[in-house]
């Protein structure tokens, strides 16, 4: 019935695989930093009492439900009456048991207390009294939970008179998931006969085996025969009281190495839940990021195939422009071979009929053609960008419908998806607006004054307000007419007939550099200000989509980093699992 003495200098491979389990839990603690408010508070506390706990005394905690006898077990464990028994679970609270020369309390906070005894165990380990699973007094269990994931060694104390309840069963299941090493013990055995112990036990051992996977070390003890065997030094009430395989293996089976390993082990597995549960919705969260970077790419895979369909499309659009003018300079030509010779000698001098003429024959519509052709350029970049705005804003429409909404693994928070999809809905109500609000005149009527605008600062200066096709042809008749008003006095003098041949072929090469001249400009301005709005919506589409962008990317290599870093940090977990364990 002897304690064992302090017991708690690692070995020097011991101490050296607490420094890599150390490091382990810091890069992992960095990896969660990625995932910012969305780490739970509950997995941060955890994480940093699992980084804690390596530095701390080894520590049991004893659970199970009200009036199990947990208290009366710790006093015959520590062989005083250092716990009081019987209190009610309204007034109890959760007690945690370490080492002092004094017996003394000190209320931490409301329903945790510190005891400190002079007991010999509690020199190598620390005890803590949970109130129960059954507590009336929620924050009870709300503590106890608290307490579990931070403990080396549970003691789970159930009553041989009510073994395995629900609420046991349940808080059982809530141990397993941290991958604790669970000891099992009957207590009040002695309120059963033999058989009754042998049916209570099996029914304990079979229902804990499914439960949590394994069969588990079971004690069947009494614990206030126990303690009644050590105030009062009686070896038989000490056998009786079945206490004393409980204590062998406390004390003697479970010695400093095993100590060592399960001290390293409980820490171990907390890190390794929390970077499985975590690794796993980096995994998640990296798919639907993938999904989004598909939409990206899509929709910028769109704007290419709009800007080259735009570029292509243009060039029959401008080359209809081009033979416009072609057909004006060849008009022009016949003109001159007809007007400019000697049968029409009298007419040159004349030159309001010459321009009247000019003007019917070679002018003729050409500035409702140049409306035309030009308005029909206006229309179609017009559609085409609202095309454009129609396509992206329908795919973001199906991303929204298509929404990610399922709970990510464990309680891992969900900011990610509140903001990612809070970035989604404004981008589309964005494109929504754009396309619903779309004013089609008022645009084309924009396009055209900024095409007017381009061409008369390109081909002439202060033309004033006039259509695209007015101003086409201003620009011709003032520069292709300085050919006109021969007099007749140089006819006389110089010989109409080598005179007008001669200024026939002037004028033709004049018609035609200057109609060259023309159609260059006009071109080259036109086909600058078409590019320009093609950019122009690119960009706008670009803009009004780039938080969405911003995010996915940013996310995607934020999440990829920590993923890759959480599997590494998994993975050495694992190995680290695998040294302890051979120790």
């Amino acid at each position: 019935m002897a304690h064992v003495g302090a017991q708690s200098i690692l070995g020097e491979r011991e101490a050296e695989l607490r420094a890599t389990e150390q490091s382990l839990f810091d890069r992992l603690h960095h990896a969660l930093e990625q995932f910012g408010a969305d780490v739970t508070a509950a997995d941060a506390a955890r994480l940093r009492e699992a980084t804690e706990q390596l530095a701390e005394l080894f520590l049991i905690v004893v659970a199970g439900e009200f009036n199990a006898g947990k208290s009366s077990f710790i006093n015959a464990l520590l062989g005083d009456r250092v716990l009081p028994e019987g209190v009610t679970p309204t007034t109890d609270r959760i007690n945690i048991l370490r080492f002092g020369e004094q017996p003394d309390s000190q209320l931490l906070e409301d329903f945790l207390l510190l005891r400190t005894h002079p007991a010999p165990l509690l020199g190598d380990l620390n005890i803590v009294d949970t109130p129960g699973t059954n507590a009336i007094i929620r924050r009870h269990e709300e503590l106890t939970k608290r307490f579990v994931p931070r403990s080396d060694l549970v003691l789970f104390i159930t009553s041989a008179d009510r073994p395995f309840t629900e609420s046991e069963r349940t808080f059982l299941e809530h141990i397993r998931e941290w991958g604790k090493k669970i000891i099992l013990v009957v207590n009040k055995i002695d309120i059963l006969d033999e058989k009754g112990r042998s049916e209570v036990l099996e029914f304990v051992r079979s229902n804990a085996t499914t439960l949590l996977g394994s069969t588990p070390m079971i004690f069947a003890v009494s614990a206030r025969s126990a303690l009644r065997a050590r105030e009062n030094d009686d070896p038989k009430l000490w056998a009786e009281s079945g206490f004393n395989a409980m204590e062998e293996y406390l004390l003697r089976t479970l010695d400093e190495g095993e100590r060592v390993r399960l001290k390293l082990l409980n820490p171990l597995g907390v890190g390794q839940k929390l970077a499985t549960t975590y690794r796993t919705a980096s995994d998640e969260r990296l798919q639907t990021l993938s999904d989004d970077i598909k939409a990206i790419n899509n929709i910028e895979g769109q704007i290419q195939v709009y800007k080259a369909d735009m570029q292509r499309d243009f060039t029959p659009r401008i080359a209809q422009l081009e033979n416009l003018i072609h057909e004006f300079e060849q008009r022009g030509h016949t003109f001159f071979d007809e007007q400019i010779r000697i049968g029409r000698a009298r007419d040159l001098i004349k030159k309001d009929l010459l321009e009247q003429r000019f003007r019917d024959q070679v002018v003729g519509d050409l500035d409702a053609d140049t409306d035309r052709i030009t308005q029909q350029i206006i229309d179609w970049l017009i559609e085409r960008n609202l095309k454009l705005w129609q396509d992206v804003n329908a795919y973001i429409d199906r991303r929204q419908l298509s929404r990610h909404n399922s709970e990510m693994v464990g309680n891992v928070g969900q900011n990610f998806n509140y903001n990612r999809q809070s970035l989604i809905d404004s981008v589309g109500r964005s494109t929504n607006q754009i396309v619903q609000s779309y004013n089609r005149d008022a645009e084309a009527k924009q396009l055209a004054m900024d095409l007017q605008g381009t061409i008369a600062t390109t081909a002439l200066t202060g033309v004033g307000a006039v259509g695209f096709g007015a101003l086409f042809v201003i620009l011709a008749h003032g520069a292709l007419l300085d050919f006109t008003g021969i007099s007749l006095s140089v006819l006389a003098v110089a010989g109409g007939a080598y005179l007008i041949p001669a200024k026939r072929a002037q004028a033709k090469r004049e018609f035609h550099k200057k109609v060259s001249e023309l159609r260059d400009k006009i071109v080259r301005s036109l086909s600058k200000q078409v590019y320009a709005e093609i950019d122009q919506s690119i960009e706008r589409v670009t803009e009004t989509v780039a938080p969405y962008t911003r995010f996915v990317k940013y996310q995607n290599e934020q999440l990829q980093q920590a993923r890759n870093e959480l599997a590494s940090v998994e993975q050495a977990l694992a190995r680290l699992r695998g040294e302890i364990e051979s120790l």
